[in-house]
């Protein structure tokens, strides 16, 4: 069974995603570091929206 290959549009995607959740985590926990987890959840919240917002905006199918 041959998978399918990992394309560009996906790689921008969780590409964008992960820069995008990794900078709200380390800001979350420099700016609130008495609140422990805050910096993964932020990070896991900002990911997921950043992700949505990229999937709508690059999105390849015809309208």
């Amino acid at each position: 069974m041959s998978r399918k290959p990992f394309t560009l549009r996906q790689a921008v995607l969780s590409g964008g995603a992960a820069a995008a959740g990794t900078s709200a985590g380390t800001v979350a926990e420099t700016i609130a570091s008495h609140v422990p987890g805050l910096g993964p959840l932020a990070t896991a919240v900002v990911a997921l929206w950043v992700l949505d917002k990229l999937h709508a905006l690059i999105d390849d199918t015809e309208s």
